[in-house]
């Protein structure tokens, strides 16, 4: 017992400086976001510690109120009192950190751009906590509990992201809708230079877009494996080796899981491009609140993004390159590229966007004209 407690504290000491460097990290991405400002952080700030107040003191009357309650209404009660604290928190602090957008005239009905992508994703999840549930069923004995645990964690994760990635959606479809109404510039291309845009912007995609392959990435995977093994070896009694094993070969698999479909979903990035231009509407726009082009919307600038550089690219056909710094995990930043076709006579309107440009973001690098 006192070598499983050293182990149990080793775990958790190891788990509190990683998430400090995951905290460092990340405001020092917050840090150099042209958004940071002293009200702002102390709003979202704020914004957290009340959220996560009320989903203490919400699971702690639940954890009361079902004292005397069999384990697993107790159990039951208090997943779904943190399922919908999590998802009150997210809300409240992307409210809080969304960037302003001009107010949209009445009537005026907001475009379902972002939201229609979301649309496949419902009936996967769906299907998937299908799987986990048949695999509950058919399983044996305490095999039972792995699908139990991993269908529970993968719908709350799921829940939480289908949310998340929806409340996101819906401010980026009121932010593309106003740059709609009120553009600084809009431009509508022809069939034939749409078609040959959209070969120039699949075959960029191909020749860029890394994949996964063994000989090369075998060394990454093991020390992945690795470190997600430590925490359950650290902490799991000696004795139960066999639920150590069983937890141990789980995480791996889905660890490799996640790795397969990461990588799949990069080798079938040109064809999801090329299918997007052939939906998308031949045209793009600018205006206040972000950029519309190729089918994509990105904003200028929000707590995970913002607008580095805007450039022409005199490769043929002429367009507007526009490099984005986006937040991924751990506070690490990485470049992001949108390319926007420039049709013929558009120079006054590049003149338009290089003054707008210049006045609204002055930290980025405008070299238009």
């Amino acid at each position: 017992m006192p070598g499983f407690a050293r182990s149990g504290y080793h775990a958790n000491m190891t788990s509190a400086i990683f998430a400090l460097f995951l905290a460092v990290g990340a405001w020092g991405a917050w840090r150099s976001n042209p958004m940071y400002s002293t009200g702002l952080t102390l709003r979202l700030f704020a914004a957290i510690v009340l959220s996560v107040g009320g989903l203490i003191a919400a699971t702690l009357g639940v954890a009361e109120l079902t004292e005397h309650s069999s384990p697993d209404v107790t159990a039951g009660a208090l997943g779904v009192v943190v399922l919908l604290g999590t998802l009150a928190m997210i809300w409240l602090v992307l409210q809080v950190g969304f960037p302003k957008t001009a107010s949209l005239p009445r009537p005026v009905t907001l475009v379902r751009t972002n939201r229609s992508k979301l649309a496949p994703w419902f009936p996967r999840f769906v299907g998937t906590m299908l799987g986990f549930a048949i695999l509950a069923l058919v399983l044996p004995g305490e095999a039972k509990i792995i699908a139990y645990i991993f269908g529970g964690l993968v719908g709350f994760v799921g829940i939480v992201m289908l949310f998340t990635v929806y409340v996101l959606a819906l401010h980026l479809d009121r932010a593309l809708t106003s740059v709609e109404t009120d553009p600084w510039v809009h431009w509508r291309y022809t069939p034939e230079e749409w078609q040959a845009w959209s070969a120039v912007e699949v075959a960029r995609i191909e020749a860029t877009t890394p994949h996964w392959q063994w000989n090369r990435d075998w060394k990454a995977l093991g020390l992945t494996l690795v470190a997600v093994t430590v925490p359950f070896a650290v902490n799991f009694n000696a004795a139960d080796w066999h639920g150590l094993a069983a937890m141990t070969a789980g995480v791996w698999l889905l660890v490799i899981a996640m790795i397969a479909i990461a990588d799949r979903y990069g080798r079938t990035a040109p064809y999801r491009l090329r299918r997007l231009l052939a939906k998308s509407p031949p045209e793009t726009y600018a205006g206040a609140a972000g950029l519309f082009a190729d089918g994509v919307f990105t904003e200028w600038q929000n707590v995970g993004n913002y607008l580095l550089s805007a450039t022409v690219d005199e490769s043929s056909p002429r367009s507007l390159a526009f490099v984005f710094a986006r937040s991924v995990s751990g506070g690490a930043t990485v470049e992001v590229r949108r390319n926007a076709l420039v049709p013929d006579g558009a120079d006054g309107d590049i003149a338009k966007l290089q003054t707008a440009l210049t006045a609204a973001f002055p930290k980025a690098r405008i070299a238009l004209t």
